[in-house]
């Protein structure tokens, strides 16, 4: 092995330690500019008001379980500004969400919609996990 193709492997390798196992990597932004971060306590207030929820994990995880009444527009796939006005105005409040501070979907979502001119973005960057782990109740299977 060249010593190029040496370093370039310990590089990957010692990357792959520091980065790929610490608790930051995976760590999801604490704010989105042009959103507002809520707390869980807002966010069962907004559930109870008839806020429009907005899981933006995959139609699999979705299907496993989602705060009730939300619906499922996929990040990667389905989260687009024309289904977005399929569902809601642009100034309307909306929360998005995905798995929680570990997952980064949810901050992905936000500064989209913020993007496309959405004014009540509203980013549950808890998630779902901090959902259940304070028993709340979930909804389970497809929309």
């Amino acid at each position: 092995m060249g010593l190029a193709r040496l370093l370039m492997v310990c590089g990957l390798f010692i990357f792959g330690f520091s980065n790929g196992y610490g608790s930051e990597k995976w760590e999801s932004v604490k704010f989105v500019e042009g959103a507002e971060t809520v707390s869980l306590d807002q966010v069962k207030k907004m559930l109870a008001d008839g806020v429009l929820f907005i899981d933006v994990r995959s139609a699999r995880q979705f299907g496993k379980r989602h705060i009730p009444g939300a619906i499922n527009l996929f990040v990667n796939e389905g989260f687009t500004e024309e289904n977005l006005l399929k569902k809601i105005n642009k100034d309307s409040d909306f929360v998005v969400y995905c798995n929680g501070a570990n997952c980064g979907l949810s901050s992905k979502a936000a500064r989209k919609a913020v993007l496309w001119g959405f004014t009540g973005v509203k980013y549950f960057r808890e998630g779902v996990k901090a959902w259940r782990l304070n028993g709340n109740p979930l909804e389970y299977g497809a929309q």
